[in-house]
């Protein structure tokens, strides 16, 4: 019984390694791309996130508000922002679906008056619930 055990667990880490099993977005692409304003403000910050379904399947992602799309503002690796702790989003389920070749450009929710000091920062733009698998990061400077 323990060898089979082991053996389905081994065999089945071999198939996500091999992405055979897809638990995350790794075929996905995201882009986040920045205006060329000059940034001392959040509300400077003129953002867009693209995901694209580079499968041959179609991609479902869920949400358990309107808002879809969020950001992780940082500076030198610690949180300044996290914009959906501040939005108010509606409470209805909704949801995308990338068809295979297909894409989705958000434009990041950047309303907050937040003064920026100088320094380096990190934008994390991503979907509301898979932070860590639909996400793309980008680094800017403010003088």
């Amino acid at each position: 019984m323990k060898a089979t055990v082991t053996y389905i667990f081994c065999f089945s880490i071999l198939l996500i390694s091999c992405n055979v099993i897809n638990f995350g977005s790794g075929d996905l692409t995201t882009d986040l791309g920045l205006g060329e304003a000059e940034i001392t403000n959040v509300q400077d910050i003129e953002a867009t996130f693209t995901v694209r379904n580079g499968t041959d399947n179609v991609k479902k992602y869920s949400f358990p508000s309107g808002c879809q799309v969020s950001f992780l503002l940082s500076k030198d690796g610690v949180k300044k922002l996290r914009s959906e702790e501040n939005l108010g989003c509606i409470t209805i389920v909704t949801g995308i679906e990338l068809n295979p070749n297909e894409s989705e450009t958000f434009k990041l929710p950047t309303l907050f008056d937040v003064e920026l000091e100088p320094g380096n920062y990190s934008i994390k733009a991503y979907l509301i619930g898979y932070e860590n698998k639909v996400f793309a990061t980008q680094s800017f400077n403010v003088n």
